[in-house]
């Protein structure tokens, strides 16, 4: 299998997605590889400048009334029942300020075709006026079967990075939070997930909000960039 599954930064939507292409200027809406997933009560918009020195970036918010099924994503198809799975993305949330323990909604998901499982991530107020980033994924080890936790937002752009390898009874997950030292993740856990049969699709934006988000920040946009997935090395930035 190639180490790079391949690099999708939304900065170079307007050339096939490819890291490495030169961009005349932002795309209106997201182009392929990415599709818009249909967004449900939500917008998402490419917007200028990018998160770390890139032209472009992906704006997503949540529309006033929407319900807990609301999303406004983009969604990347490219995997293949993938057993090793990387990804890397940027996230800025400053707009959404003064959180509580009520707001919460989706980032990002990664999926299984056959189980629907996989790996989700969320943001909610830790009530203390901050924001953390939880995760959660299947573990038939654990009592609950799933495996989850959280690690703080700092303010301003973050760089998010996580792996699934070897998808099975002993996958191996490691998470780095604005971390760019491949052998000290924040977070190493051994899972048993065996029941999600490989990674087959990426879902990035804002999804599934928490009626306490929906009255907080009906509207207010949280900003996506860098988005990339790999099967094997390390990504970085």
């Amino acid at each position: 299998m190639n180490a790079k599954m391949k690099v999708l930064a939304l900065a170079l939507l307007g050339l096939a997605g490819y890291a490495g292409s030169a961009v005349a200027g932002c795309p209106s809406s997201p182009v392929p590889p990415w599709s818009v997933n249909s967004p449900f009560q939500g917008v998402t918009t490419i917007a200028s400048p990018g998160l770390d020195g890139t032209p472009c970036r992906l704006d997503s918010a949540i529309s006033a009334g929407a319900s807990g099924f609301a999303s406004a994503q983009v969604e990347d198809d490219t995997p293949t029942a993938e057993v090793n799975y990387r990804a890397q993305f940027m996230l800025n949330i400053d707009a959404l300020a003064a959180p509580t323990l009520i707001t919460v909604a989706n980032v990002f998901s990664a999926t299984s075709a056959g189980s629907g499982t996989g790996i989700n991530f969320s943001i909610f107020g830790d009530g203390g006026g901050g924001w953390r980033l939880s995760y959660v994924m299947v573990d038939s080890g654990d009592p609950s079967g799933f495996f989850s936790g959280s690690v703080p937002l700092a303010a301003g752009s973050q760089h998010i990075e996580f792996a699934l390898m070897s998808i099975g009874a002993s996958s191996a997950f490691s998470l780095w939070n604005n971390n760019n030292v491949e052998g000290s993740p924040d977070i190493t856990h051994t899972v048993n997930n065996t029941s999600v049969a490989g990674i087959d699709s990426a879902f990035l934006g804002l999804a599934a909000p928490s009626d306490g988000f929906v009255s907080t920040y009906a509207g207010t946009a949280a900003q996506f960039d860098r988005f990339d997935s790999r099967r094997t090395t390390f990504i970085g930035f």
